[in-house]
């Protein structure tokens, strides 16, 4: 699981950002009732004050407790002179002014009110909101990350488990009375039902291969008893060397398929010259196609092709998708080509159809016609080697029609001598 993107995080991020948006529209609304509550108790105010002094100044019955903020022409300080007529907030040192000029005739007034005080309050009010702006952001990532440890930690930890492969009884969160236990539970029991499944697949396949190899085994007996009696008719004995190797192949595809019920890290292996077993397998399939008017070409590599593999797997593979070449072109060439990498097969029969294409390795696929039956079973048995043996298979169209698929060996596995 990509910690990038783990619910924890997408969790705390929504808490925060939740936080951000709700901060940012307090933070508006604060400015705003700062800037309305300026203008009200501070401009209107000022202006209002500034028209009754007028009024007094012109009646001459302007008090002297007022003369000190109130200025007519050339009684305007100097800085202040030449402001045009309105409310202005001035800045003099630390200190801030509010300025009202008010022109009437050939008279000029100014009114100017100290309001330092208020630029403070107005200074704490914004610090404050600053202030709770990042506290507020900070609790609420603090908040998500509790959250998300109390409501996504168990689910973050039975995903750990069940990548860890940890056995159903193992799985954390299964005595949670909620969904995560619900969801933990579900898991438990869906893994014990395919690890019966499995266990009893695997039982099946070996008792099964162990029940075939004792009549195969008598079969090959029988089979060499034949062809040593039948020495002297070369064209009987010729049948007998055929039935004595068919059940030799027979009792080597059913300790293949015992293989196959195994795991993969139990299979071992040893170095196979690939070159050889394709030429056998090469060998034995034209002499069972021999009266189809199609050849098998092999490109023998210049080195010899060397694999860390089990034989009788490799074997399966390979002679699956030859047999599946051969029986599905009526004349032709079946093209094979063997690299250190990789080896193609290719013939000019009537390909794949598009509908099968998809599920080409599943099993039970096949074609609609009718000419070429098959159990469809073979492609899969190919790709469930291949996949036993950590090897890659993949099917491509040829321009000139026909069928060819590529089987990618082990790249860290494979040496090529000469």
């Amino acid at each position: 699981m990509k910690r990038n993107h783990s619910l924890g995080k997408r969790l705390t991020g929504a808490f925060v950002l939740l936080t951000f948006l709700m901060c940012v529209f307090f933070s508006v609304t604060g400015k705003l009732a700062v800037d309305i509550s300026e203008k009200q108790l501070v401009n209107e105010r000022l202006e209002k004050v500034t028209t009754q002094l007028i009024d007094q100044y012109h009646r001459h019955e302007l008090l002297s407790t007022v003369e000190d903020n109130f200025y007519v022409n050339d009684e305007i300080p100097e800085r202040f002179r030449h402001k045009r007529p309105g409310v202005h907030e001035v800045h003099v040192g630390s200190n801030e002014y509010t300025v009202c000029i008010r022109k009437i005739g050939n008279d000029t007034f100014a009114v100017i009110d100290d309001t330092s005080d208020f630029a403070i309050t107005e200074h704490t009010i914004f610090t404050a909101l600053g202030v709770g702006f990042i506290a507020s952001l900070l609790l609420s990532a603090a908040l998500g990350i509790f959250t998300a440890r109390r409501i996504i930690g168990p689910l973050t930890a039975l995903a750990r488990s069940i990548e860890r492969d940890d056995p159903p009884s193992k799985l954390p969160a299964l005595e949670l009375r909620n969904e995560i236990g619900s969801l933990a539970r579900a898991f438990a029991g869906r893994t014990e039902q395919l690890q019966r499944f499995l266990a009893d697949e695997k039982l099946f396949t070996g008792d099964v291969s162990h029940e075939l190899r004792t009549p195969l085994t008598i079969m090959l007996g029988a089979a060499e008893l034949l062809e040593v009696r039948l020495a002297q008719s070369p064209e009987d004995r010729e049948v007998a060397t055929r039935i004595r190797r068919v059940a030799a192949e027979a009792s080597e595809r059913v300790g293949a398929l015992l293989l196959l019920s195994q795991s993969p890290d139990m299979l071992g292996g040893t170095q196979v010259s690939l070159t050889h077993l394709v030429e056998r397998e090469v060998e034995r399939y034209r002499q069972l196609f021999s009266d189809k008017p199609i050849q098998i070409l092999f490109d023998v590599p210049h080195d010899e092709v060397w694999v860390h593999a089990r034989v009788e797997l490799a074997g399966i593979a390979i002679g699956n998708l030859l047999r599946n070449a051969c029986q599905y072109t009526e004349q032709g060439i079946v093209h094979v080509q063997l690299t250190a990498r990789q080896l193609t097969i290719e013939d000019n029969g009537p390909g794949v159809p598009e509908n099968v294409r998809v599920r080409l390795f599943e099993r039970f696929v096949r074609g609609h016609d009718a000419r070429y039956a098959g159990s469809g079973l073979g492609l899969a048995i190919v790709k469930r080697v291949v996949d036993h043996l950590g090897w890659q298979i993949h099917h491509e169209t040829p321009e000139k029609g026909g069928s060819r698929f590529v089987l990618h060996f082990s790249a860290d596995r494979n040496t090529s001598q000469a």
